[in-house]
This record gives C-alpha cells, sequence and structure tokens, in this order.
C-alpha cells in the first residue's frame, strides 16, 4: 500500500528525514511515534506530497510521489489526510466542507456526493450540524469533521498527522474513537500521534522515529514489551511517567 525507499529532505542545511525507509501493507495500523521535532510529521506530509523531499521515493498504492507524471490531487485523493489544526473552510458549512473535494477533484454528481455526505456526517455522530459553519463546533466536533471530509474521497488510506494535539483533553476521546472505528473497519492507517493508549489499542506497526530517522520498525507488541530500541525504550518512560 505505502513503500517508503531511503527517503531524505533537508530545510536548508538542516537534514530533516535521513534515509527513511518501511512498508505499510493494505489494512495495517501503523503509529509514527517519537520526541518532538524529530521528524515525524514531515515523512507523513511527504507521502502525499504535501512535503516535496530531495532523494528517495515514495509509493503509495504503486503510485510514485516524486514523479513528475503524477497527479497530486489524484495522490491525496488515495491518502486522505487530517491534520492537527482542521483545515476546515471557515466561510462553508460542514456539508459543503465534506462535498467540495469530491465535487471538484473527482467531479462527482452533487446529488451522490450529498447522500454520500450526510451518511459520513452520520458516522462521526455530527447530523445534526451539517448546516453549522466550523466556529459553531467544538475542536472535537470540527476535527470529526474533517474526518469525514477525508472520507468523503474514498481513500484507499487515511493519513492523520497529531490529530488530538490542538484539542482539550475531554475532546481527545471523541476523536479517537472515530479513529479507533476505521481501524477496526479495516481502513489502512497511518497515524504520528502522542497518545500512546491509543496506539496500544489499535496499532499493528510502530515506526519510532528520532532525529530524523526510523530508529524501530516493529510490531506494537514487541515495541510496548520493550522489545525495541534503548532510545524508544526511554521515549516510552518518559510517555508513561
Amino acid at each position: 500500500m505505502i513503500t517508503l525507499e531511503n527517503v531524505t529532505k533537508s530545510y536548508g542545511s538542516f537534514q530533516v528525514l535521513r534515509g527513511c525507509s518501511a512498508k505499510i501493507e493494505k489494512g495495517e495500523v501503523v503509529v509514527v511515534c517519537g520526541p518532538s521535532g524529530s521528524g515525524k510529521s514531515t515523512l507523513i506530509k511527504c507521502i502525499n506530497a504535501l512535503e516535496t523531499f530531495e532523494s528517495g521515493q515514495i509509493y503509495v498504492d504503486g503510485t510514485a510521489v516524486r514523479s513528475a507524471g503524477t497527479d497530486h490531487s489524484m495522490l491525496r485523493a488515495k491518502a486522505g489526510m487530517v491534520f492537527q489544526s482542521f483545515e476546515l473552510f471557515s466561510h462553508l458549512t460542514i456539508l459543503q466542507n465534506i462535498m467540495l473535494a469530491p465535487r471538484i477533484v473527482q467531479k462527482r454528481e452533487t446529488t451522490e456526493i450529498q447522500a454520500l455526505a450526510e451518511t459520513l456526517l452520520r458516522r462521526v455522530g455530527l447530523e445534526r450540524h451539517a448546516n453549522k459553519y466550523p466556529i459553531a463546533l467544538s475542536g472535537g466536533q470540527q476535527q470529526r469533521a474533517a474526518i469525514a471530509r477525508a472520507l468523503a474521497m474514498r481513500p484507499d488510506v487515511m493519513l492523520f498527522d497529531e490529530p488530538t494535539s490542538a484539542l482539550d483533553p475531554e475532546m481527545v476521546q471523541e476523536v479517537l474513537q472515530v479513529m479507533t472505528e476505521l481501524a477496526r473497519e479495516g481502513m489502512t492507517m497511518m497515524c504520528v500521534t502522542h497518545e500512546m493508549g491509543f496506539a496500544r489499542q489499535v496499532a499493528t506497526r510502530i515506526l519510532f522515529v528520532d532525529a530524523g530517522e526510523i530508529v524501530d520498525d516493529c510490531r506494537a507488541a514487541d515495541f510496548f514489551a520493550g522489545r525495541c530500541s534503548e532510545r524508544a525504550q526511554v521515549f516510552l518512560r518518559y510517555e508513561a511517567s
């Protein structure tokens, strides 16, 4: 589903990713964790070309990300993205936010898209808020709307970039619940998060990133049992404290 081959990226003289390689299979839930500033968000944004990278290659369902012939709009339809800051359009209602990309990018019929959007709003528990604007919703509700918006493109994989980091603690669980349900339904997911409880519950694999390198790539059960690098063990002790 997703293959990373020796991906390297720099911001000027600062190298943020160093030869990152991994393979995510269909149906896997892969959590990307590590200390702040380690390159996790940059790595996941490279997957659907929101960030460029200097060398190496990434394939999403066989499509090469770093290729002049790749249609990045269609790539992002395959790899739905949920950001930490929601990124909803403030001048559109929640329903309009969800319908926008399928209409413009995929050229689907309005009646079909509206029916799908209404179904997705019920799925994330926001059916009563369809005609409200983002400012009228709580942070947790906005993030659930953002998940519904990504799902409207019928993606093959969902990418989450710290989806709960901007939320108040009481709102975190409502977003994690939606993500947990997606995982149980078999959605392929790659999630940058510090929510280790969520990772323990749903992750099949853990990528531990430090200083731009994938230090550990292992089964979640092994990772949380301490069968990982010493650096990752220190991170886990810190997260548990």
